[in-house]
């Protein structure tokens, strides 16, 4: 079942950092080969979708496609779109429907090599395991080009890590740099909000 711990540690066979998708995945996985293991997670389940993405942000595929191991979309909408709320739903859902052992609040703050495995230490106790599995993400740290350090400072930047909405935009014109998804969403959603919005596309296609 889902826990939260104030200080921890011990042994175990395998840490999973990352209690998103890919982790209670894995996590599951591990349970049906009766693998004991950890999943550590720095916030709660699906933290990355909870605080690093836009209000509005749905997901690009529908509904009857969320699948995970030995768990699937059974709402009424199978051809709607997840919004942030749903898909934190769906996926704690699954953390309680297959007992992982998530440990939230629990940021991994190293791991270093030992004769047997790897240590793991958190701001709430240190682990020993054999394995690690890392799934912690890979749009959790913002792509941003050097050239941004040398906007004059009446302009304001936000990365869409921190964007939420378009209210906390600064008056005037914006300019969205990137033509992918994101960059077409969010130019979409700035435009419809009454301001002018240049969208900037590179090779993209």
């Amino acid at each position: 079942m889902m826990t939260s711990v104030t200080n921890d540690s011990g042994s175990v066979a395998v840490i999973v950092i990352g209690a998103g998708h890919a982790g209670l995945a894995i996590s599951r996985c591990l349970t049906q080969r009766s693998i004991e293991h950890l999943v550590l997670e720095r916030g709660q389940i699906a933290n990355s979708w909870q605080t690093q993405r836009w209000d509005s942000l749905k997901l690009l595929t529908p509904n009857w496609q969320a699948q995970l191991p030995g768990f699937h979309f059974d709402g009424d909408n199978p051809d709607g779109y997840m919004d942030m709320a749903d898909l934190t739903q769906f996926l704690t859902r699954y953390a309680q429907v297959t007992a992982a052992p998530v440990r939230t609040h629990t940021r991994v703050v190293s791991v270093t090599r030992t004769a047997n495995g790897y240590r793991v230490i958190t701001n709430r106790g240190t682990w020993l395991c054999r394995s690690i599995v890392l799934a912690s993400g890979i749009c959790n740290k913002a792509s941003i080009p050097a050239i941004a350090k040398k906007l004059p400072s009446t302009i304001s930047s936000v990365s869409p890590l921190d964007y939420k909405n378009p209210d906390q935009l600064k008056a005037g014109g914006v300019l969205v740099v990137g033509g992918s998804a994101t960059g077409l969403q969010l130019a979409e959603e700035i435009h419809q909000s009454g301001r002018n919005v240049t969208l900037a596309v590179g090779e993209h296609v």
